[in-house]
């Protein structure tokens, strides 16, 4: 057997040495950043009468927000959740009142290093105060409110039932608006965009992503969109898109005027 010189044991050392510290990386991955042991409860709640808005606060995890009728507060209840106990302290849901603004905000530690943080909450509220809602990442539902206005990170929107206007800001992440009686008006980055049953709807910029919009009483007009295609049926008013990018767009029962850029 040939004898090993001291490069090739030195070479076999080092590989070793990489392959010990990639075990170690993926073990501590997968115990870190998927396991989040520690979890408490967290309940607040803010009178509402008298509320003229109120504003949601959402972090890292899921957020559900329902309007009901006849409901004297706004109440937040979740579940924080977080890799150490230490760590599960700074996880908090708050509830304050200055004037006639009602605040429910979420408080999760950002900028984490090998530890996770998240807080998955519901907020109850009056369905007929307008709801300012401002949430970084997870899904996000919103059901039932009076006018709403939405600034979201990533992750998946469903909006139903509004009785109001409503206004999306989105990163990245599929937007789903159902059943609005006031004007549907989204600015989005990336993701499919669906619409359904609307008075009107505007789309001021579009990055990339599917675009199906349906059942509109008055207009729908995209300013600008990216890639992806466009899908638009049963409209009441005028259909018009000023710039596209790649994709097709097709539109069916549009009773007024139709504006597209020529192919």
């Amino acid at each position: 057997m040939k004898p090993r010189t001291a490069a090739s044991v030195h070479s076999l050392m080092r590989t070793a040495l990489f392959a010990t510290l990639a075990l170690a990386a993926t073990t501590a991955g997968a115990g870190i950043f998927s396991d989040c042991d520690q979890k408490a409860a967290r309940n607040v709640s803010a009178p509402a009468g008298g509320a003229t808005r109120i504003v949601v606060v959402g972090r890292a995890g899921t957020l559900k927000v329902e309007g009901r009728a006849g409901v004297g507060e706004v109440r937040g209840s979740g579940t924080a959740c977080a890799s150490s106990s230490s760590l599960l302290n700074e996880v908090q849901l708050r509830a304050t009142r200055s004037g006639g603004e009602v605040r429910i905000e979420a408080e999760v530690p950002d900028n984490l290093i090998m530890e996770e943080a998240s807080l998955d909450f519901t907020v109850t509220l009056p369905n007929n105060v307008p709801v300012f809602v401002e949430d970084g990442s997870g899904s996000l539902e919103i059901v039932n409110t009076a006018s709403l206005d939405v600034t979201d990170g990533s992750g998946e929107l469903t909006v139903t039932n509004v009785n109001g206007n409503v206004a999306i800001r989105d990163g990245s992440g599929s937007i789903d608006v159902r059943d609005v009686t006031g004007d549907v008006r989204v600015t989005d980055g990336s993701g499919s965009i669906d619409i359904a049953r609307a008075g009107s709807v505007t789309i001021d910029s579009d990055g990339s992503g599917s675009v199906d919009i349906q059942t509109v009483k008055r207009n729908v007009t995209i300013a600008e969109k990216g890639s992806g295609s466009v899908t638009v049926t049963d409209v009441g008013g005028d259909f018009r898109v000023d710039r596209k990018g790649s994709g097709h767009i097709e539109y069916e029962r549009v009773a007024g005027k139709v504006a597209v850029p020529a192919r």
